[in-house]
C-alpha cells in the first residue's frame, strides 16, 4: 500500500480507497483494516475529492513520504 501510494504521489495522482484495497492483493476488511491503522497512527491522510463529496482519496502523510523516499534513495545507492 505504501509503495503504492508513493508511486501515486509521484506520478501526480490520486488513489481512492477502493483502488488501494485492490492494488493491495489481500481480502478487502484486511486492507480496511490496515488503512484504518495507518490513518490512525499518521502514516496516511484522507482528503476528500473536492468534486464529488462522498469520496475520498488516500495519500502519504508528508512524513512518511520523506520517509520512504529517504531510505529508499538510502537503499537502491548502496547498491542492494
Amino acid at each position: 500500500m505504501i509503495l503504492d501510494l508513493l508511486a501515486a504521489r509521484l506520478e501526480g495522482k490520486n488513489v481512492c480507497v477502493s483502488s488501494l484495497c485492490l492494488a493491495s492483493n489481500v481480502p478487502q476488511s484486511t486492507a480496511m483494516r490496515w488503512i484504518r491503522r495507518l490513518l490512525d497512527e499518521g502514516v496516511l491522510k484522507r482528503v476528500e475529492d473536492p468534486a464529488d463529496s462522498r469520496r475520498s482519496f488516500l495519500e502519504l502523510s508528508r512524513g512518511t513520504a520523506e520517509k520512504v523516499e529517504s531510505f529508499l534513495s538510502t537503499y537502491l545507492l548502496a547498491g542492494c
